[in-house]
């Protein structure tokens, strides 16, 4: 049965089990007087979960009038050619360079590809091409109406160039995809305090780009944080402070590293230490006994330490003047 938590503020969180892992990918359902809207399908392979859980929730599907995703990587809007099918009156918010890529998705399949592989791109599901006229461009201060609930969407890029997040009005709460890093909600309970880390994938990482959209986050007075990895979060100044000074500590050891001979090596090991001495659990699972979600946790804070790293130096490589 699909894992659903009812948060404040007519919010739905949907644990969409993202290649079959629970806690991995949230999609939140978000209910106006008036209309309903879907923000991240995850995969295609989600789509049952978000069917089961509109159902569950009592959501008709010609009531969910906008879907909207962060981002086009294939885990936040794989699914949104697929489950268009389904929210056949729903409006769709993307960002205007991910659009094309929606419409004819035979690049972002093979992009996918060869940064997943085979196997992994099987577990996503089959990625559909979206219908060109139900798409709208999510630029920079558009308002998503649901009657008397107002989504702005804020241009974000950072973690990929085709980055928004939405925010919404009445929880003053953001849906932050990957800009404000990931979160790790069983870890955080378990060290009561917040466990996260910035997402700096190559080859799409900016680190000039992703320092700015921080910084615009941690000046707004935001009050909780609805991470796509993974659920809801608050304060919402404290996590943003926590993940932009990890930032700049991962950026400086990427310049510091970036002139040495087999530098994404020795970087991807130094993040991932940095990483691991934050949990202060010394060898991050040895002698520990957890649960297996607590281990899928501690997989997907530091798994992904060498791409970050890879990331990292090319970011280095575009923006020459960051600090």
């Amino acid at each position: 049965m699909v894992e659903i938590t009812e948060l404040k503020g007519d919010i739905w969180q949907v644990d969409l089990e993202e290649r079959g892992e629970p806690g991995s990918t949230a999609g939140y359902f978000i209910k106006g007087d008036r209309d309903w809207m879907l923000l991240e399908t995850g995969p295609a392979s989600s789509a049952e979960n978000i069917l089961e859980a509109a159902a569950h929730i009592g959501i008709a599907h010609q009531q969910v009038k906008h879907m909207g995703v962060t981002h086009i990587h294939i885990d936040h809007a794989g699914g949104l050619g697929t489950m268009c099918c389904y929210f056949s009156e729903a409006k769709l918010w993307v960002h205007p360079r991910g659009i094309k890529h929606m419409i004819d998705p035979t690049r972002l399949i093979a992009g996918s590809r060869a940064a997943h592989g085979e196997k992994k791109m099987q577990q996503f599901g089959e990625i559909l091409p979206v219908p060109e006229n139900r798409l709208t461009p999510a630029l920079d201060g558009c308002n998503i109406h649901l009657g008397d609930r107002v989504l702005e969407v804020w241009e974000t890029p950072g973690h990929a160039r085709h980055h928004v997040c939405f925010y919404d009005t009445i929880t003053r709460g953001l849906f932050s995809g990957d800009e404000a890093g990931v979160y790790f909600p069983r870890l955080s309970k378990l060290l009561n305090r917040p466990v996260l880390r910035p997402s700096t994938p190559a080859p799409d990482f900016d680190g000039a780009l992703m320092q700015q959209s921080l910084n615009r986050l941690a000046l707004y007075e935001l009050e909780a944080i609805y991470y796509t990895h993974f659920g809801a979060a608050a304060p919402a100044q404290f996590l943003l402070e926590l993940v932009i000074g990890q930032l700049s500590i991962q950026m400086h050891m990427a310049k510091t590293y970036q002139a040495e001979q087999d530098a994404l090596q020795k970087l991807g090991i130094a993040v991932r230490q940095q990483l691991a001495q934050g949990l202060g659990l010394p060898t991050a699972r040895a002698g520990e006994k957890l649960d297996q979600r607590l281990g899928n946790e501690i997989d997907l804070l530091l798994e992904p330490s060498q791409n970050s790293a890879a990331g990292l130096l090319v970011s280095l490589n575009k923006n020459n003047n960051l600090h």
